[in-house]
């Protein structure tokens, strides 16, 4: 048999849930208890997907360089020349996907943001240089020179690269 105190019996007591009625509970103590949220899919920073999409785009600039520089020696033209062209036309290429893909921009490219990205384009090159060459001073092989320089340039062209489609 249960304790009966006449003192505890009186006091209001904390309800939990919402009533049958799904009404707040009467009593003035508690909050009624919120029916949960619908399940939101987790959601993550855009720099994340961003990210991950300027890492897939070096490798079509990478490949666009290195294509556009092996058809011109082929055709007879000078190596240094040759650069030139195919920088131009890999920074080219990777405006566009870097705009549409990686950074998803809205509107029409247009002059001035091209200017902007060429520029921060020049920006990580010296940056990959600099480092480079601060590494390989240090000692260190050329080849942890250069994913250093890389490193490096990756940062600053992607945060530069960012601010310029955000616009």
């Amino acid at each position: 048999m249960p304790l009966v105190l006449p003192f505890f019996n009186s006091l209001p007591r904390p309800h939990s849930r919402v009533n049958a009625l799904d009404q707040p509970p009467a009593c003035g103590f508690c909050r009624p208890v919120q029916p949960p949220a619908p399940h939101a899919p987790r959601t993550r920073p855009e720099w994340i997907g961003q990210s991950l999409r300027f890492g897939l785009v070096a490798p079509l600039v990478f490949g666009v360089d290195w294509g556009v520089l092996t058809l011109l020696a082929k055709a007879g033209v000078p190596p240094l020349a040759g650069r030139l062209l195919s920088l131009s036309a890999s920074v080219c290429v990777g405006f566009l996907a870097n705009r549409f893909f990686t950074f998803r921009a809205a509107g029409r490219p247009n002059w001035p943001e091209f200017r902007r990205y060429v520029l921060a384009a020049a920006l990580g090159m010296a940056v990959n240089y600099g480092m480079f060459a601060l590494i390989h001073r240090a000692g260190a092989p050329n080849a942890a020179a250069i994913a250093g320089g890389m490193g490096a340039a990756a940062v600053v062209t992607f945060t530069r690269f960012r601010a310029i489609f955000a616009r």
